[in-house]
């Protein structure tokens, strides 16, 4: 019989990709043991089991599975196919109907022989468990955010090795972002004008990229150059989905750090001010405050008056 397997870790760390590797192993000697013909190995690397669309490796082997490609799959347990029971059922439902049988092999239970009641039972048990994990998970974000918690990367700082609560400003950057500033509050530049110069003097992002209209617009934003850690703007809503929503300010957790302070407080404010009063022009006119080109604005939509 041929057969095919699925594995998947959660994380992309180290010690989980090991894990990966034994998964795969585990299902080589498995086949061997019991006389199966192992035609691939289907592994999803740092993926979630709660969403099947962010696999591709499962949605490849369900589109091979059309293809007459093997008989059996085998996956270790309920919870490495997914932790999603709707998502669970209608991938051992595809499979069924073209007449691909699935085993569990902790469970020792096969998708022909077991009853759709008891997968379900067991699918919905994997389910519970990633939805305790993550509660758990969003109660030690928030006692890291009531700490005030640092981002992990964020231009104008380097992250002190092992330290949560801690950033070291770096000179150079912390330069760069007061010039970003200065550009937008006193020369009155627009951002991508700002993002533009620092391209053409090299100037690359902390990820080594360039500069984007987006990215400029983010320095601008972040309250961590003011002096302020705000954490808890946004919470997971659905775990499943992954959709999140965002919180009243009062839900905000913030903690003062004036000694990461790099802009002061009339520039940031006045920068504020000009980030909203860009944003509510372009809502009310549809007209961008640019100067990216020569002609920007001066060609207007003769139907709605939005510029080119």
């Amino acid at each position: 019989m041929k057969a095919v397997a699925y594995c998947r870790v959660s994380t992309n760390k180290e010690e989980q990709l090991d894990s990966l590797e034994s998964q795969q192993r585990f299902f080589s000697e498995y086949a061997l043991r019991y006389g199966f013909e192992l035609v691939h190995v289907y592994a999803d690397e740092g993926k979630s089991g709660t969403k099947m669309k962010n696999r591709p490796q499962l949605l490849k082997m369900l589109s091979d599975a059309r293809k007459e490609q093997f008989e059996l799959v085998l996956v270790k347990d309920v919870s490495r196919l997914a932790r999603n029971t709707l998502d669970f059922l209608t991938s051992i439902r595809k499979l069924k109907t073209l007449g691909i049988k699935v085993s569990f092999v902790n469970y020792d239970q096969t998708s022909s022989d077991s009853s759709e009641f008891m997968l379900t039972m067991l699918s919905a048990i994997a389910q519970e468990e990633s939805a305790n994990t993550s509660k758990r998970v969003k109660f030690g974000k928030r006692m890291n955010a009531e700490h005030g918690r640092v981002p992990n990367l964020i231009f104008g700082y380097d992250k002190i090795q092992g330290d949560y609560y801690n950033l070291n400003i770096n000179k150079q950057e912390a330069a760069v972002v007061r010039r970003i500033f200065a550009m937008y509050t006193q020369k009155n530049w627009g951002t991508n004008r700002i993002a533009k110069t620092l391209n053409n003097e090299g100037i690359k992002t902390k990820r080594g990229c360039n500069w984007t209209q987006n990215g400029i617009v983010r320095i601008l934003s972040n309250d961590i150059y003011n002096g302020s850690i705000i954490n808890a703007k946004q919470e997971v809503e659905d775990f499943l989905t992954g959709k999140r929503r965002n919180n009243s300010k009062e839900q905000w957790l913030i903690v003062e750090k004036p000694e990461l302070r790099l802009i002061d407080e009339e520039t940031y404010i006045k920068a504020q001010n000009t980030l909203s009063h860009r944003k509510n022009a372009f809502a009310k006119t549809g007209k961008h405050t640019s100067d990216k080109h020569v002609f920007s604005q001066l060609l207007e939509c003769r139907h709605c008056g939005a510029s080119f």
